[in-house]
């Protein structure tokens, strides 16, 4: 985001944060989801790898999410 807080409206504060708590939201139902597929399903070590890949990748997203939170409150 390249405008500081403080440049934000309340509505645009609180839109980037309805967003953001989407996204969170996202991210957290993805990784469940993968942790579903390991714990309940035979899969291949490669696919293994593969989810566990995602599912860091959707870990990244929520925590830089829940960065951009922070910084608007």
């Amino acid at each position: 985001m390249a405008e500081q807080p403080e440049a934000l409206s309340d509505a645009e504060r609180e839109e980037i944060l309805r967003q953001a708590e989407v996204m969170v939201g996202m991210a957290d139902a993805a990784v469940k989801e993968l942790e579903s597929v390991v714990n309940n399903r035979r899969v291949n070590l490669p696919e293994e790898h593969a989810v566990r890949f995602a599912q860091d990748v959707f870990l990244y997203l929520r925590d830089e999410e829940e960065g951009i939170k922070e910084k608007l409150r």
